[in-house]
């Protein structure tokens, strides 16, 4: 068995793997603070669920997928949760003798698309993850495309509005201050007037069964700013 670490922009997800790359069991928590407070919330949650998960379990790996670019088992530039440099590695290896690997989170997830999923007949494709931020994967030839300067992807941080919206990362108009799932959310549910604990299901039917054309205009704008 491995297991599985998704470290988005405001939540982490364990999973439990099998060899078929099967999530038998998952757990996962939303992160409130950030910072150095972040760090300790995201240590002390990971190494409570692995515990938990090798009481039961041989858990041969453990992979981590993160925003930002990884280098050497560090964790670098979670910009959503204003970490600069997180060696998470070193922390889980005092607590667990078990590999820990890293790699940026929408690069697994494209490669994952590819052995697992849609892009498996495609030797050439962009991925994209939208979510608290945005990231990608190119695959060229059927293979991950390693850039040496940005080995993250970074997709979401290209300008698509000269002088837009200010994004976390210090530039103006960055496709994901307009494009990620969080920002059209907090548009939807301002509009809509709605709790902002609500999970996207519950959104999602709400959108179903919502006819204003103040919501329609976010969506269209949104469709928009997505297809640039």
């Amino acid at each position: 068995m491995k297991i599985g670490i998704d470290m988005g922009g405001s939540h982490v997800d364990i999973g439990i793997v099998n060899e078929n790359g099967k999530i038998i069991e998952k757990f996962e928590k939303d992160i409130k603070t950030v910072g150095d407070q972040a760090k300790a919330e995201i240590s002390t949650y990971i190494i409570e669920i692995i515990s938990k998960i090798k009481e039961n379990h041989n858990i041969e790996k453990i992979g981590i997928g993160s925003p930002g670019t990884p280098r050497d088992g560090v964790l670098t530039n979670l910009i959503n949760l204003k970490i600069k440099e997180f060696d998470i590695s070193s922390i889980l290896m005092e607590h667990f003798d078990i590999p820990v690997l890293l790699k940026n989170d929408a690069k697994c997830a494209g490669l994952a698309e590819k052995t697992y999923g849609a892009l498996k007949e495609y030797q050439d494709a962009v991925f994209l993850c939208l979510g608290t931020g945005i990231g990608g994967a190119v695959l060229m030839g059927g293979k991950e495309l390693e850039p040496i300067r940005n080995s993250g992807m970074e997709l979401g941080h290209i300008v698509i509005e000269k002088n837009g919206i200010q994004c976390n990362c210090g530039k103006r108009g960055c496709f994901e201050t307009y494009c990620s799932i969080k920002r059209l959310k907090n548009k939807l549910m301002e509009t809509m007037n709605i709790s902002k604990e609500i999970d996207g299901k519950e959104l999602l039917n709400l959108l179903k069964q919502n006819n204003d054309e103040k919501v329609k205009d976010i969506i269209n704008e949104y469709i928009d700013d997505l297809i640039v």
